[in-house]
């Protein structure tokens, strides 16, 4: 699977930008799965394929991809020999995960000059330069109303190319570059902090967790004594400190400060992950009860998680405040992993 995923984004148009987009978000899933499913060795090989695959898109500046996914496959099947507790072994794979991100982040900017999202978007509107339906492409975009040309409304767009074709003139495609690069690099700008929060704690608990409970069913792994998933719970001690991250976030709504936006945006993306987490645990008990087959309940809480999430959350929340599942026996009762 990872070999056809590499193959794919190596071949895809603009293959720079798929390998951010994509590969950066599936491969530490996959990863996980690969050391659950079927070792360390296997593991190891994926990512020297993945690492080759990103060394000839990227040259050696691709090889950074190692420190991203390489420590906290190793943190993972360190846990996994060890027998470590599952909660526990999530929060070490999410330590690592994050700090393996950071430092991934600072090394790249530092090579880019202080301008890494910059950088991306150059990169990608090179690979849009050299792409030979350059011009069907932004035509595309153009008519369907993501890119304007910037002209004077009776400005003749195009011209002739030498080969009887066409093209759009000089200045309009520079004002289309000039439009896509700085909607990558807004892009790029807010996908680390989503990165760091959102995604690394949905990929620690719940991707460990997908990971454990295949290996269970085949017999490949240890469970670690993970519970099943309609139990997962936050804790009201957990819960009420968790509360926090919502009032810091909701104080930072109205200030114009980059960096206080941030840091509360990155403190609803927290409080966020860990409520839809429990959000699709809820929903998983109430399919269970009603006797729904696994396969649909897996079906069904990807769809939730990948497109409405924020129901997801709502239920997570719902679930802390009136707790009716009955999980929370008492003030001081804790998560597995708080034991």
């Amino acid at each position: 699977m990872i070999g056809a995923l590499v193959f794919f984004l190596q071949m895809s148009f603009l293959p720079a930008v798929s390998f951010l987009g994509t590969g950066i978000i599936l491969f530490p899933v996959l990863l996980l799965l690969v050391v659950a499913l079927a070792g360390i060795v296997p593991a190891f090989f994926c990512l020297v394929l993945i690492l080759i695959a990103s060394k000839t898109v990227y040259g050696n500046g691709g090889l950074w991809l190692a420190v991203y996914l390489l420590p906290m496959t190793a943190a993972f099947a360190t846990c996994l020999e060890m027998r470590v507790p599952f909660f526990k072994t999530a929060a070490i794979v999410l330590g690592t995960f994050i700090v393996s991100m950071l430092v991934v982040f600072i090394a790249l900017q530092r090579e880019a000059g202080g301008n890494l999202y910059e950088a991306i978007a150059k990169e990608a509107i090179t690979g849009l330069e050299n792409f030979p339906a350059r011009d069907n492409l932004l035509y595309t975009f153009w008519r369907g109303g993501l890119l304007s040309h910037g002209q004077e409304a009776e400005s003749q767009l195009f011209e002739s190319t030498q080969y009887g074709g066409w093209t759009f003139k000089p200045e309009v495609i520079a004002e289309f570059y000039k439009q896509i690069s700085a909607r990558i690099t807004a892009l790029t700008a807010s996908l680390l902090p989503g990165l760091l929060t959102s995604y690394t704690i949905t990929t620690a608990f719940a991707g460990t967790g997908l990971a454990i409970k295949l290996a269970t069913r085949y017999d490949t792994a240890p469970s670690l004594d993970m519970p099943p998933f309609s139990k997962w719970f936050i804790s009201r001690s957990l819960g009420r400190r968790m509360s926090v991250l919502a009032l810091g976030y909701l104080m930072t709504i109205l200030t114009a400060n980059p960096v206080f936006r941030i840091a509360g945006q990155m403190m609803y993306n927290v409080f966020f992950a860990f409520y839809a987490i429990q959000g699709m645990s809820y929903l998983n008990y109430i399919m269970k009860r009603r006797g729904t087959r696994p396969v649909f309940r897996f079906i069904l809480l990807l769809l939730l998680f990948m497109i409405l999430s924020p129901v997801a959350m709502i239920l997570g929340v719902y679930d802390q405040v009136m707790d009716p599942r009955k999980l929370r026996v008492d003030e001081n009762s804790k998560l597995p992993f708080e034991r």
